[in-house]
């Protein structure tokens, strides 16, 4: 009988280093879903890169919306403390995602 459990990621819980990078894996993607609800629509085509120490690394869709988030660094990082778990973030970087932009 085949294991279930590699079938499905979900219930998948591996142990040591491992582990810890499917948990970081788990809480990156929670903070990004977070983040994106509370966006305003000029801004929708940021996403979550890193989180590192109090820094938070933003990638956007294209050229045009990073200029737009660059310009308001505040109103965002004021989005980005709203959220749960990110309240201690006091940096914001702001690139284009240079695979996604044609």
């Amino acid at each position: 009988m085949q294991d279930k459990t590699k079938e499905n990621p979900t219930n998948f819980t591996p142990g040591g280093s491992l582990g810890l990078l499917f948990e970081k894996a788990k809480s990156h993607n929670h903070f990004n879903e977070l983040l994106k609800k509370e966006l305003p629509r000029e801004l929708a085509g940021l996403s979550l890169c890193l989180i590192e120490n109090n820094k938070v690394f933003l990638a956007a869709k294209n050229p045009s919306t990073a200029f737009r988030a660059k310009k308001q660094k505040n109103k965002l990082l004021s989005i980005i403390n709203k959220i749960d778990g990110l309240s201690n973030i006091e940096l914001l970087s702001i690139s284009v995602d240079e695979k996604n932009t044609s």
